[in-house]
């Protein structure tokens, strides 16, 4: 009789025991690095970005080139808030940007403009308007290719109506892939953030469509619905220090007739909108990325016409700045992870510090078995 007490005591005290250092080993790998694991109280909505964070300042030496210094910085994102959630980069890498020209032949006054690239940086007050602070650009596709919240695209659905000092400010831009180097589960707990330079609170419209399956070059071959996003985001001024009235002077490039020149200067602000991927599939979709669209592209229903972006029926090559006016910074695209409340975290070391409790009493009363049936 004593040996069966001994036996069914140490039993459960050693289920004990396993449990609580189960548990305390997963509360050291929540506390040291994967805590976006864990289920969040995430967005289901697009939501507006309210606060974002940045990696260190890269900052490389200067060059001139045609005039133009560049100061050859950059600034990664990291991290953004949105929807009362936190939400970091680093799991996930960079997608692949490709933009889709229509093909067609337009012209202004500097020629065909087909393979023209349009190109936006952040520059310093102050400052003439030819010293800006990014590098020396190539494409509006490789910059889009990169992190850095200091440079973007502009005008990229652009290609009509646009007359005098901004009649370059135009393309033939029709369509902006953003593919994954694999397939992706949609959740609620992993989004995408657009960030876009414009004026406050009132963010240029655009369309977006989960890519649902790529070929070997990885190319879109079919799409989910798509979702339109109204115009009148970004009430949030991301850059820098948040003020709603601290407009920040860029230089727009173009490389018309040449090497990139500045044609234009503007003061706006940077605004960001964040889209869960649940957003687009009620249930867990394997997705590999998803494409922007300008306001006027319309599949009349039927997501196969989204493929064939040089045909005017679905995608209009007349769309002028009102409508297709959205200045697409790098950075865009990427994945983020929803990081769990405070409280979630804090719930699960409470958990465990009451395991651990419960372990050291349950060993004292192990102990006190184990004497009296000496």
């Amino acid at each position: 009789m004593k040996i069966k007490l001994k036996t069914t005591t140490m039993k459960r005290f050693t289920k004990k025991s396993f449990a609580s250092s189960a548990i305390a080993t997963f509360v050291t790998i929540i506390a040291s690095a994967n805590i976006a694991t864990l289920p969040a109280a995430a967005a289901t909505l697009a939501s507006d970005i309210t606060s974002v964070g940045f990696g260190s300042l890269v900052d490389q030496p200067d060059i001139t080139v045609n005039d133009v210094t560049y100061l050859n910085k950059s600034l990664a994102v990291t991290r953004v808030t949105a929807n009362s959630t936190n939400w970091i980069f680093g799991n996930f890498a960079q997608p692949v940007v490709t933009l889709r020209r229509g093909g067609y032949a337009p012209a202004d006054s500097f020629g065909n403009y087909n393979n023209r690239q349009l190109i936006l940086s952040e520059g310093i007050a102050g400052l003439p308007l030819t010293t800006i602070k990014t590098s020396q650009p190539t494409t509006s596709q490789a910059v889009l290719s990169q992190n850095n919240i200091l440079q973007g695209a502009e005008n990229i659905f652009v290609n009509a109506g646009n007359t005098g000092a901004i009649q370059e400010l135009q393309t033939d831009i029709e369509r902006a892939d953003f593919v994954f180097n694999s397939g992706i589960s949609t959740s609620k707990n992993l989004a995408t953030t657009i960030f876009d330079r414009g004026l406050f609170a009132a963010h240029d419209s655009f369309q977006i469509a989960p890519i649902l399956s790529i070929d070997s070059a990885g190319n879109p071959t079919s799409y989910g619905s798509l979702t339109s996003i109204a115009t009148g985001w970004g009430s949030t001024n991301l850059r820098p220090g948040g003020s709603p009235d601290n407009n920040l002077p860029y230089s727009e490039l173009t490389n018309s007739t040449g090497e990139f020149r500045v044609v234009n200067l503007v003061n706006q602000q940077v605004g960001g909108i964040l889209l869960p991927l649940s957003s687009f599939s009620n249930t867990p979709t394997t997705i590999y990325g998803y494409s922007l669209f300008a306001p006027d592209v319309n599949d009349n229903g039927n997501s196969s016409n989204l493929l064939d972006w040089t045909n005017s029926s679905f995608f209009p090559q007349n769309t002028p700045n009102a409508v297709g006016g959205l200045d697409l910074l790098s950075g865009s695209g990427r994945i983020a992870q929803a990081v769990p409340e405070p409280s979630a975290i804090l719930s699960i070391l409470m958990s465990g510090c009451v395991l651990a409790g419960f372990k050291r009493k349950y060993k004292a009363s192990a102990k006190n078995l184990l004497k009296s049936n000496k």
